[in-house]
């Protein structure tokens, strides 16, 4: 395999440019988001390109593509970019976009920093100053200090220090644990991976675009002026109130742009996105994929319906259209009968055994290569490091990460089930992110289901008596289980990207993981500084980076998730779900026209609904097997492909453009 793979080179240069790069654009990252205005830290955000949750399409990349469209013109720096050195700027950029978007490091994940303003002291009292700074060091981030050397770094280095390192083990944890898998999942199974595919495109876009003999040239170029042109007009619309509202953007807009859709008397809430890169990631989708959501959602639509008609969730139909996702009762996602959040969480627990069943003799094999004395180096010539290697990467991440949560005075149980938590969270989400390149936001239903089955199965909204009711629910939520784009989750999406990118290239992945895991320790430690000198100089009200200064906000979320009552109570759905998940995941094998059971966790989801991911899901579906029906294979790889990589460039730019203009019109005047 490795003859067939071009080697990317470690040297001194090119550490050295991994770290400064990295550090530049984590730092110019950092500084866009914290002062970006709303509504473009919302949805026209260059270092978010799909705000999406569960999405969240990371534009650091698609700006580096730029660069190097306009580094690609000059003759004495093209000759430099090799296959490899294409793969490294990726690789950086994508770490440093881990760790500069709005999720990460700011919004929910920030608030331990801040916590001890907020927080009653009856439970703030069981977090350590190393966790949550002292009260005066607090308030300074909040009101800003005006000067660098003003900045109580003394009282805030130890919680910067202790918040990097559980950066930084989670990141080993993604490293040793994908190593594992790599194999399967991109060279046997050869998951797709959407979002990488796109920025693949977008790369070889501005490659070859030059080049007259290219047959995507002329649908790259129009795919850039369309994405250009379609986002330019939304620029409009959020810069000139008397720009003609052409998406509807000013009105029924929920989030990042869904169109509401709730009629009344209909139990109906699938709403319509109307963000525009959204379409273009999901036309990269297997049908079979995007045909599975859309039969799940009917089901979800049809469930409804009837349980409706027989009287249940009285006043449903009466809702507004974000309340029929978003409210915590009284509506198929949270409440019996049909409890579809409850269901999401034994779903996802089901998809996590079956893969780990399917996967099972990849596993014991490796197990045997690393610890019981078989050896496969033809396997091994072609992985970024030996299986030995990458299970004691894996191991001791995880017990070093156990040691820091119990340091804080959590017990070694509630460390470990935090961890595991998120382990299976984000190995379980990223078999949706590689085929259809999103998942949902599982810190609304499985990561603190699961956590809560592990810890508190009878307990429900009891109070803040020892530290692992306070901490424990603040990381399932804001580090374990969220989304993707925060701070544990990033780093397992980077390195996987990493090695699919290395793949499409053609570039081994032994020192490609090497660059990510040195990007990625730079682009976090870089972070965690900035998180530390931005509102220590400016304060927290120049900035839009949403997030609040009290822990019991999560607490309390995390009892009334995936439906407010005890695990014990709701365990039949769960069960059931997880049930759903394993018969029809055996039967899915055999029959392959099936509907697809893990994609039920989309259409069943509030991301199906609240931020209209179903309608992308049948719309995309209906165009691209038109496409394919019409055009064949071919037309789709040749020209549709490239389409899709252009369009999304043109978005980065306008999102760089737009943003950079909000940033001079609009930004909060320090005060």
């Amino acid at each position: 395999m490795s003859s067939r793979y071009e080697e990317l080179k470690i040297t001194a240069p090119l550490l050295t440019w991994a770290i400064v790069i990295t550090a530049i654009l984590t730092v110019l990252g950092n500084v866009f988001v914290y002062f970006l205005p709303f509504p473009f830290t919302c949805n026209m955000n260059a270092g978010d390109l799909i705000a999406t949750p569960g999405v969240d399409l990371l534009g650091m990349p698609f700006v580096m593509t730029l660069i190097i469209a306009l580094l690609a013109r000059i003759p004495a720096v093209k000759k430099y970019l090799t296959a490899g050195n294409l793969v490294f700027l990726y690789v950086v950029a994508l770490a440093a976009s881990a760790f500069a978007n709005q999720d990460s490091p700011w919004r929910e994940s920030f608030e331990p920093v801040i916590a001890r303003v907020g927080t009653p002291e009856d439970a703030i009292r069981y977090v350590p100053e190393f966790v949550s700074p002292p009260r005066e060091a607090a308030e300074a981030l909040i009101m800003g200090t005006g000067s660098l050397t003003a900045i109580p770094w003394s009282q805030l280095l130890p919680a910067i220090i202790w918040r990097f390192f559980s950066f930084a083990f989670f990141a080993g944890i993604s490293v040793g644990l994908i190593s594992i898998f790599r194999h399967q999942w991109i060279d046997i199974e050869m998951l797709p991976y959407p979002q990488v595919t796109i920025a693949n495109s977008a790369m070889i876009g501005v490659e070859e675009v030059g080049n007259p003999k290219w047959v995507g040239r002329s649908t790259f170029i129009l795919g850039f002026l369309i994405g250009l042109g379609l986002e330019l007009v939304r620029a409009c619309i959020a810069f000139f109130p008397w720009f003609p509202d052409i998406y509807m953007w000013r009105t029924n807009t929920c989030g990042p742009g869904c169109h509401w859709i709730a009629p009344v008397g209909i139990p109906w809430h699938y709403g319509i996105a109307k963000h525009a890169p959204l379409y273009a990631l999901v036309f990269l989708t297997p049908l079979h994929s995007l045909f599975s959501v859309v039969f799940w959602g009917i089901v979800y639509e049809v469930a409804s319906a009837i349980a409706c008609a027989l009287g249940y969730y009285t006043g449903y139909t009466d809702m507004g259209f974000c309340g029929r996702s978003w409210c915590g009762e009284n509506t198929p996602f949270a409440d019996p009968p049909l409890a579809f959040g409850c269901l999401i969480t034994g779903v996802t627990l089901g998809a996590f055994v079956m893969t780990i069943f399917h996967e099972r003799h990849h596993i014991v094999r490796t197990l045997k290569m690393a610890f019981g004395g078989a050896r496969d180096p033809e396997l091994e010539a072609g992985e970024p490091m030996s299986y030995r290697t990458a299970w004691l990467v894996f191991i001791a991440s995880y017990i070093f990460g156990v040691i820091l949560f119990a340091s804080t005075g959590m017990s070694v149980w509630a460390s470990f089930v935090v961890i595991l938590t998120g382990v299976v969270t984000w190995f379980t989400t990223s078999q949706l992110w590689g085929r259809i390149g999103f998942s949902n936001e599982p810190g609304y239903n499985f990561g603190p289901g699961f956590a809560k089955t592990l810890l508190w199965p009878t307990e429900y909204s009891t109070p803040v008596t020892d530290t692992d009711h306070i901490l424990a629910h603040t990381f399932v939520y804001e580090l374990a289980s969220h989304r993707p784009s925060v701070p544990w989750c990033t780093t397992f999406y980077t390195v996987l990207g990493s090695y699919k990118m290395a793949s499409l290239r053609k570039v081994h992945p032994r020192n490609v993981v090497k660059i990510a895991s040195i990007a990625l320790i730079v682009a976090m430690f870089t972070a965690c500084i900035m998180n530390v000198v931005l509102p220590g100089i400016y304060g927290m009200g120049v900035t839009t980076c949403y997030t609040t200064n009290d822990l019991m906000g999560r607490v309390n979320h995390m009892w009334a998730v995936p439906s407010p009552r005890p695990m014990v109570d709701i365990a039949p759905w769960v069960t059931g779900g997880f049930v759903f998940m394993v018969v029809m995941s055996l039967l899915h094998v055999r029959f392959l026209w099936m509907p697809d059971p893990l994609m039920s966790i989309i259409a069943w989801d509030w991301i199906g609904g609240l931020h209209g991911t179903w309608a992308v899901a049948l719309i995309c579906g209906v165009v691209k097997w038109m496409v394919l029906r019409i055009g064949g294979s071919r037309f789709y790889e040749e020209r549709a492909v490239p389409f899709v990589g252009g369009f999304i460039l043109g978005a980065a730019l306008n999102a760089l453009i737009a943003g950079i203009g909000a940033f001079i019109a609009f930004r909060p005047i320090p005060g």
